[in-house]
């Protein structure tokens, strides 16, 4: 099996090197093309994602139209190489709450997330991992909030 070096991945340098050791032994790295679904709304939250290469778009949809097609805020662009997304059921939520879409072909780290949730339980680690995670997701939220104060003074003045 090829080497995955997930100990360079931010997260990971949390971790000990037992704990990264066992992790790498059931993560997955997956080539993803340009349009592929990676996972959507409502769909069962299994697996935490790592960008190793390209470019994942986080949407959600509108109340009106679900279809993604048409009405949808894009929360965050994925494009930096070992950025996480979709650590739902780290959060205890049992699903996602947005479509991972490619933009461009990517490839992407796939760890299943009950497995990493025991591990950083058993091996004392779960606050370090989930204070990291929260930071992000705070991130995502001041990112997510400046959009849509952008896209608010622009509608407002067309």
């Amino acid at each position: 099996m090829k080497k995955l070096n997930i100990e360079e991945k931010e997260i990971f340098s949390l971790l000990t090197s037992k704990q990264v050791a066992e992790i790498s032994e059931f993560a997955v790295i997956k080539d993803f093309e340009e349009g592929q679904i990676i996972y959507d709304p409502k769909e069962s939250a299994r697996d935490l994602y790592i960008l190793l290469e390209g470019e994942v778009s986080l949407r959600i949809p509108s109340k009106q139209d679900t279809s993604f097609d048409k009405f949808s805020l894009e929360i965050e662009i994925i494009s930096n190489h070992g950025e996480l997304f979709g650590p739902n059921l780290l959060f205890g939520l049992k699903r996602y709450m947005t479509r991972a879409r490619v933009k461009k072909p990517s490839k992407i780290m796939m760890i299943d997330a009950e497995r990493f949730l025991h591990i950083i339980r058993k091996n004392r680690s779960e606050f370090v991992i989930m204070s990291y995670l929260a930071k992000v997701y705070f991130q995502r939220y001041i990112n997510t909030m400046k959009e849509l104060e952008e896209f608010t003074e622009h509608t407002s003045t067309v």
